[in-house]
């Protein structure tokens, strides 16, 4: 049985939108209801308009598809979570480290550092687990990288356990007082008494100021730190593994490909980012006025749930298109769409790339352990994905 397309509302027991596409008003099991959007056109258009949908949130907010209807604050230098001028401010202080050509530049970097874990889970010997012992290391290693984290074997084995595990829902990411926030704001009052001493991002925006003019506090930094920390062990860590899972199991011909020729490895990404996504909830918003999408009236304060599988259906109508890295229909709405388009997004693709082919070039014979039906896959979490995938080789 092949592996269906992650769609963003798997294991809720929830139709996903109506019949013809239009907005469908669905209840959370937390009690609070949102619009679902569902159409590539639509979903466009509302991440494009942040001025209608507004990403803000505040202490009073609940939202939909969180763990229950308490709500959670909303910590500084979460800019995500902003609109305007203060999330711009705080994407501009960011944005060179994430650019195209600086992540191009750290691929063959991430690569190595692929080998590297590829020779120290073959060196314990089948089975491993490719989530604990392959991808949630490689996508550690590489955004501690960027972040100017020092990745010795002490900190390694102290990161690794503070993020396994964890999700991106409203409860891990927004909750004060847990150890990952202990983590960050160390590090952040470490680097603000030394600005300077270090390298990466964080050092780099420590002496900056902010778009108000004043100089980032330990908090913002430490907010930004875990916003950071947080996107870029979790959603990368199981696509890379839904990835490899999909490409063994549906279609080895391009695992084999990859490990022949890796050139392939950007079109097979794409393909693969096309085709699943591990945002089970989609992307929220809250209406700002009155708007009509689709012929539906929604309505100011109403929230809306943007589908990030959209961009896998075919230009006229519904249905899937087949996997082919060589000739799909168009984009993937995968990191997003408008003003807040996922900013590690080239990390983030650069990481499965090297990670995907490093894996077939040195495992061609990778299989999975157990069978199929066996898996265990994080259906309650925002995050989709694996809780564990023995392989052997």
């Amino acid at each position: 049985m092949p592996l269906p397309p992650v769609c963003p509302h798997a294991g809720r027991g929830v139709e996903a939108g109506s019949v013809d596409g239009s907005p469908l008003f669905e209840v959370y099991p937390n009690g609070v209801g949102a619009w679902s959007i569902t159409r590539s056109s639509d979903v466009r258009a509302v991440r494009a308009d942040s001025g209608t949908f507004s990403s803000r949130r505040g202490p009073e907010d609940t939202l939909p598809g969180s763990e229950s209807r308490a709500a959670l604050e909303v910590l500084p230098g979460m800019f995500s979570h902003q609109d305007g001028d203060a999330h711009l401010g705080y994407r501009r202080l960011l944005a060179r480290e994430f650019s195209v050509v600086r992540t191009r530049r750290m691929a063959a970097g991430i690569g190595r550092m692929a080998q590297s874990r590829l020779e120290a889970m073959t060196a314990v010997g089948a089975p491993a687990d490719l989530v604990a012992d392959y991808a949630l290391p490689l996508c550690s290693e590489a955004v501690c990288g960027v972040l100017g984290v020092e990745w010795t074997k002490t900190t390694a084995g102290e990161i690794l356990r503070l993020f396994s595990g964890q999700d991106l829902g409203n409860h891990d990411l927004y909750a004060t007082g847990t150890p990952v926030d202990d983590f960050v704001l160390d590090l952040a009052r470490r680097i603000l008494k030394e600005p300077g001493r270090r390298s990466g991002l964080l050092d780099r925006i420590a002496g900056l100021r902010m778009p108000d003019g004043g100089r980032i506090g330990d908090a913002e930094l430490a907010g930004v730190a875990k916003l950071v920390l947080m996107a870029g062990h979790v959603s990368p860590t199981h696509m890379l593994a839904l990835g490899a899972l999909t490409l063994l199991e549906d279609h080895r011909d391009w695992y084999t490909a990859l490990g022949q020729d890796p050139a392939c490895a950007a079109a097979v990404t794409e393909e693969l980012l096309r085709h699943i996504t591990v945002k089970r909830l989609g992307l929220i918003r809250r209406a700002t006025r009155d708007v009509e999408i689709a012929g539906v009236r929604i309505r100011d304060g109403e929230w809306v749930v943007c589908s990030l599988w959209a961009g896998a259906e075919d230009p006229c109508g519904q249905a899937p298109v087949a996997f082919d890295p060589h000739g799909h229909a168009g984009g993937h709405l995968s990191f997003g769409h408008g003003p807040h388009q996922c900013l590690g997004q080239s990390l983030s693709r650069v990481v499965l790339q090297e990670g995907l082919a490093a894996l077939s070039h040195r495992l061609p014979g990778l299989r999975l352990a157990v069978p199929r039906d066996q898996l265990a896959f994080r259906k309650e979490k925002t995050v989709y994905g694996m809780e564990r995938m023995p392989v052997e080789w």
